[in-house]
């Protein structure tokens, strides 16, 4: 039994949907606006692919100038330099960008939390092998050069200086020390600015609430695209009769002016026939037929 002395299956329900249709469009029409940043954070991935590709490239000369003198001479130590060459300058930028986007979306929903312990250990590892590039480019720099192998009877008239000239490091006054460092840093720098593009890359949360809210606008405009489109038609399919009744009328009006244009020139003919022939019996007939209307057949 209801309240009302009613039973179950003759209770009235209290369920409207044309209420709350009208409810859901009123929540969606004044639904909060987004009060976060407007344009979502970071650089366009057209742009970072450009940034890590120009880090790779200025990095090139660097890597050459340490493994050209690793593999000896010829075409295939040409081969093995350059391949070492581009490998390390690819591995040195995309190990830190890889690393920085894992920190990133560790908090994502479904991924690893532990994913963090790999990415650091990447990072040790990335900065475990600038440590060693730098080491060996100030050995590369410092190397000795064997003496120059001069005549005995030039050696003894010129200084110790031309027998040994002193290298471009070694005029700088420059130590190995500081060479070694400033190519690490050089490593870090190029290295911190692919790891910092990859940290700074949208939080899970938000890049999924903000691709949610785009596609939801989306589908907005598309729905009001198709009922405007809907109204559309459905106007004119209502004038459809109208429309084409204007037609036909406009298609006989422009048939009886064509046959007006005749008539005229038919009449006009016999006219002009009765005048100029000189036969009354001609004359006669063309007077007749002139007073015929229409005078063509349709």
């Amino acid at each position: 039994q209801t309240a009302g002395g009613h039973t179950g299956w003759q209770a009235v329900s209290d369920h409207d949907p044309v209420a709350e249709a009208d409810a859901a469009d009123r929540a969606l029409s004044t639904r909060a606006a987004w009060e976060g940043a407007a344009a979502r954070p970071g650089m366009p991935r057209w742009m970072k692919l450009g940034v890590l590709a120009a880090l790779i490239v200025v990095e090139l000369p660097v890597y050459y100038s340490v493994f050209e003198n690793l593999h000896g001479v010829g075409r295939f130590a040409d081969l093995l330099s350059y391949s070492l060459m581009v490998a390390v300058a690819v591995a040195m930028i995309l190990a830190p960008h890889i690393a920085g986007w894992i920190l990133r979306r560790r908090s994502a929903t479904g991924a690893v939390r532990l994913s963090a312990v790999p990415a650091l250990a990447l990072l040790g590892v990335w900065a475990y092998g600038a440590w060693a590039l730098g080491d060996l480019r100030a050995k590369v720099a410092f190397r000795e050069e064997p003496p120059l192998e001069l005549p005995p009877d030039v050696a003894a008239d010129v200084g110790d200086s031309v027998r040994n000239p002193p290298s471009l490091i070694e005029s700088l006054h420059l130590d190995p020390q500081s060479v070694s460092w400033m190519f690490v840093a050089l490593l870090l720098l190029s290295g911190g600015i692919a790891f910092l593009i990859g940290l700074g890359e949208e939080h899970p949360y938000l890049a999924a609430y903000r691709t949610t809210a785009e596609r939801l606008r989306e589908l907005e405009q598309e729905i009001e695209t198709d009922l405007a489109g809907s109204e559309r038609a459905k106007e004119a399919e209502a004038t459809l009769g109208a429309r084409g009744g204007a037609r036909r009328a406009a298609h006989e009006a422009r048939l009886y002016a064509v046959d007006d244009l005749y008539e005229a020139a038919a009449h006009a003919y016999l006219d002009g026939v009765a005048m100029e022939s000189g036969d009354p019996a001609v004359t006669e007939a063309a007077m007749r037929l002139s007073r015929q209307w229409p005078l063509l057949p349709h």
